[in-house]
């Protein structure tokens, strides 16, 4: 084995609820209502999501006014000056999930190469980066920025082409059962993962 894949949503970052109540929080203290402000944070993630499936959002750069828009249309919800949610980004509403930071420096101490592909917007690794796990990472491969999603195997594909290994060289870890059989149909060694089958001493390894 010379590398691993790994899923970013659910393996290595989570949603963190209790990081968009308290901008839910902050936002009301400014006249929003709290639970107004929470709908609106959600709806907005939400659209998030449906851009992802529909892989709308090819390049950072239009991820940039895709967010903007949203950015203007809560702003615009909550009656509150753009200036309230400037600077805000989808992944402050993430945190790392458990583990994830020693599963990464594990496969790196083994000397594998590593990789994340996941459904998500071009910036996977902005996004991995921000909650401190990006410096161990060598490839990063968001759905949206190749244009074609999990499962379909072409995205395998290209993430494998990207780490310049063969299937049987990979490890692949993921916590949906559909892309895990995707993946060993290709020939990989994948396996579901979750960040409580290692708080359970499961190891993927």
């Amino acid at each position: 084995m010379r590398g691993a894949l790994l899923d970013w949503d659910g393996v290595l970052l989570l949603l963190d609820e209790e990081a968009l109540y308290r901008k839910a929080l902050a936002l009301a203290l400014q006249g929003a209502g709290r639970e107004r402000a929470f709908g609106v944070l959600a709806r907005a993630l939400g659209r998030i999501g449906e851009a992802v499936r529909r892989l709308e959002v090819r390049t950072l750069e239009e991820e940039a006014r895709f967010w903007q828009g949203l950015i203007r249309e809560a702003a615009r919800d909550l009656g509150l000056p753009l200036r309230a949610l400037e600077g805000l980004r989808y992944y402050h509403f993430l945190r790392q999930a458990p583990g994830a930071e020693a599963l990464l420096q594990s496969l790196k101490a083994r000397g594998l190469k590593v990789g994340v592909l996941s459904n998500t917007l071009p910036s996977l690794k902005e996004s991995l980066a921000h909650h401190g796990l990006a410096r161990y990472v060598d490839g990063f491969f968001a759905s949206c920025a190749l244009g074609v999603a999990k499962p379909d195997p072409r995205a395998f594909l290209l993430a494998l082409e990207g780490l310049g290994l063969a299937p049987e060289e990979i490890l692949y870890l993921d916590d949906d059962p559909e892309n895990v059989e995707a993946a060993r149909r290709l020939g990989l060694r994948a396996e579901v993962y979750t960040p409580s089958s290692r708080a359970q001493g499961r190891s993927p390894a």
